[in-house]
């Protein structure tokens, strides 16, 4: 089990250094993350849609008429997306606001967790997990902005919100390496 936790926690940074990351690059660039999104997404449908567009007339005793519709519908979004990069912004923002609320709402009973435990270092990382819900929270009620001004609110709170599950995750493994310490202790104790 420990080594269990060790492996999420080691993935849990990742995702937190992930989060950051995106979020300076969102502050230096606002329309960055929605370009790539859009122009990958946009790059996956067009060549799936040509892709079946190619299927139906390769295959023509198999072929089904969906195939063609599909396929140059997909290639309609494709072609959509990559021409018009600035249709998803909000639906970035709004994925992830939702994310962070979820992150937010794990982490703070989490914390209710920790502090009904008795441990007396709840308070950081109910904090953090406080601020990280307000900050999607924010995100997903102020999808009115504008697009730049909404990737760069985004950017910071994904900055403070990475910065402050990093925060959360140190204090975590603190506890893992007391955990780790008594685990290892009791076995001592069996072997002697």
């Amino acid at each position: 089990m420990l080594e269990m936790l060790k492996r999420s926690f080691r993935n849990y940074l990742v995702v937190c250094a992930l989060s950051i990351a995106i979020g300076v690059a969102l502050v230096i660039d606002p329309s960055f993350l929605t370009r790539l999104v859009s122009y990958i997404l946009g790059g996956i449908a067009l060549a799936y849609g040509v892709g079946n567009v190619i299927m139906y007339f390769v295959k023509k005793e198999d072929a089904m008429v969906f195939m063609i519709i599909k396929g140059a519908v997909l290639a309609f979004v494709g072609i959509f997306l990559i021409v018009r990069p600035d249709f998803i912004p909000k639906v970035i923002s709004v994925v992830f606001g939702l994310y962070m609320l979820v992150n937010g709402v794990i982490g703070l009973t989490n914390a209710t967790q920790i502090k009904r435990s008795g441990d007396l270092e709840w308070q950081a990382p109910m904090v953090s997990s406080a601020v990280t819900f307000f900050l999607g929270l924010v995100i997903c009620a102020n999808t009115m902005l504008p697009v730049k001004a909404a990737m760069t609110v985004l950017g910071i709170c994904l900055i403070i919100s990475g910065a402050s599950n990093l925060f959360s995750s140190f204090t975590a493994k603190s506890k893992l390496k007391a955990l780790e310490k008594s685990e290892e202790r009791r076995n001592n104790s069996i072997d002697i």
